[in-house]
């Protein structure tokens, strides 16, 4: 069983191909391409975490497509997502994304990504869909009460779809956006975004 990582597809939402430059003629397009590029890397069984914003538009057509792709999915919920404690109703919907095929929705969450190299060791990371500090196309950090204190622990988010790849907090800690729009629209393996992390110090 391997992991993965990913974030804001945005499966149904024509308008994100526009804001952010994605190289498709139209959604339809764009979610083909998506479920094909996890089905191509992600097994049946592997385990997916998708860090929000998966399904905009016609959310109900998004989430149809989770019986389509592969491995176990877990959801931290994002901005756009329909259960978004970001939503005064949020937890009202929480059963229509499992009911769909999420196995999980949680707001946060800690795990651990496996060594990338022969007798290394794991790294305990943290997820969010959003960063400690950075937004997407905008200089204000949205949404200030959902995001994790800095605790120095490294962090994997979404949110700021192709503004960056990875930076660093004010503190100095890691964040690692692991959303379509960089990483060529496919999940990341955890030993990858392991080694990664560790490449950029």
């Amino acid at each position: 069983m391997a992991t993965f990582f990913t974030s804001d597809p945005h499966f149904g939402h024509a308008n994100i191909i526009r804001y952010c430059d994605r190289p498709f003629r139209d959604v339809q397009e764009m979610d083909e391409v998506l479920i094909s590029r996890w089905n191509d890397v992600v097994g049946p069984d592997d385990e997916v975490w998708v860090l929000g914003d998966y399904a905009m538009g016609d959310r109900s057509r998004g989430l149809g497509y989770l019986t389509r792709m592969n491995g176990t999915k877990y959801l931290v919920a994002g901005n756009h997502d329909r259960c978004s404690p970001t939503e005064k109703t949020g937890h009202l919907h929480i059963q229509e994304y499992l009911d769909a095929g999420f196995s999980a929705v949680v707001s946060q969450a800690r795990t651990s990504l496996p060594p990338y190299r022969r007798n290394g060791n794991g790294l305990h990371v943290v997820l969010s869909h959003y960063p400690y500090t950075g937004d997407s196309h905008t200089e204000e950090d949205r949404y200030a009460q959902f995001r994790l204190r800095d605790l120095g622990t490294p962090l994997i988010c979404g949110h700021v779809h192709d503004s960056w790849k990875s930076t660093h907090s004010p503190r100095g800690t890691v964040q690692v956006n692991v959303g379509v729009d960089v990483w060529d629209f496919t999940p990341v393996s955890a030993e990858d975004l392991h080694r990664f992390i560790v490449e950029q110090g």
